[in-house]
């Protein structure tokens, strides 16, 4: 039964994809952003979790998304206040703690069994670059559920594919670049998805310079949620482990995403409110420092951000003493020399 389903799914996916450009001919596809920034007169009420508690927050929701996603794929319908209450968890968070938002995507051990995983932090970094381009709390919210739900059609996916435990044929990569379609199919098992979610998922690896899937669209045809996502995803993907690679340092992927945006691959003003979120080098990232020492990355300074907020450490890689904030101290006395593979070098 669940094969039957699958080709199904399989089989409709293009009709879905032909049903969603006629439900969005004439749609905005732009985001206009908001006049008053997304901290306006909101007090930051909720204290910030140590490592510890940001682990149980993500492990929650992770775990919750892997169960909404083995519905999905086995055929049951699952409400859209699943997925909303996620984000409505994090969008708080977000608005009282902008700084260190993005501790929840990268500071926190991810996981190879990727999809949960991968999605909330998709979700998180999307969020985090739409609060950087003053986007509204709607239009923060639904970028945030595309993030969530945009790889739904991996499942589609045989696992052999998704994982890299063999190399992949032509058809399997045709495979791998039809997801964003399948999508549309597994979003069927989803309760009263936006629109502009469906289309965001949809388009989520087109590219501005046309290099991008499933139809090779160019800058005004993408929406600017897909864009934003298109960034948070590719960031999220790259700086992931995977059984058939290891993760790339979150600094060399930052450089990565700068230029690709330069070569009009990624969306400038996306890729650019990333590193402002982020920073340089971003959080969760090692670096070595020119007094000698090692210390990770636990903040990033929005108007210096070469010049993050770093938590020191020991020889054996255990933090030691009080976080610094580097922009408050001079390049001269302290500087980041190099980024680091690990919190021993």
């Amino acid at each position: 039964r669940e094969y039957d389903q699958r080709r199904e799914s399989i089989l409709m996916a293009d009709a879905l994809v032909e049903e969603l450009e006629q439900a969005t001919h004439g749609l905005n596809l732009r985001v206009r952003p908001s006049i008053l920034p997304i901290t306006s007169g909101t007090a930051a009420v909720t204290p910030w979790p140590d490592v510890a508690g940001l682990a149980r927050v993500r492990n929650g929701a992770v775990q919750q998304l892997r169960d909404d996603y083995a519905r999905i794929e086995a055929g049951i319908v699952v409400p859209l206040t699943r997925f909303l209450a996620v984000i409505d968890d994090l969008y708080p968070r977000l608005v009282q703690h902008p700084a260190r938002f993005t501790q929840l995507a990268l500071l926190c051990p991810r996981r190879e069994d990727y999809l949960p995983d991968h999605a909330y932090t998709a979700a998180v970094l999307a969020m985090a670059i739409a609060g950087q381009l003053n986007w509204g709390q709607d239009e923060i919210r639904l970028v945030g559920l595309a993030g969530l739900l945009c790889d739904t059609g991996m499942v589609l996916v045989p696992e052999r594919i998704r994982t890299g435990a063999c190399e992949l044929t032509d058809v399997d990569r045709s495979r791998v670049n039809r997801h964003p379609v399948f999508s549309l199919a597994m979003l069927q098992m989803v309760e009263d998805v936006p629109v502009h979610v469906r289309l965001a998922a949809l388009q989520h690896h087109e590219r501005e310079n046309g290099s991008g899937y499933p139809r090779g669209l160019r800058r005004e045809a993408i929406s600017d949620y897909a864009r934003v996502l298109g960034v948070a995803d590719s960031f999220a993907a790259t700086t992931e482990p995977r059984h058939y690679r290891k993760p790339k340092l979150p600094y060399i992927a930052m450089e990565e995403m700068v230029r690709s945006a330069g070569a009009m691959s990624f969306w400038k003003p996306a890729a650019r409110a990333l590193l402002q979120a982020a920073g340089l080098f971003p959080v969760g990232s090692y670096i070595k420092l020119s007094d000698g020492s090692n210390a990770y990355v636990i903040t990033a300074n929005v108007s210096r951000m070469d010049r993050p907020v770093v938590q020191p450490l020991d020889p054996l890689g255990q933090p030691k003493g009080e976080p610094l904030d580097l922009a408050r101290i001079a390049v001269t006395q302290l500087t980041v020399v190099r980024p680091l593979a690990s919190a021993t070098g």
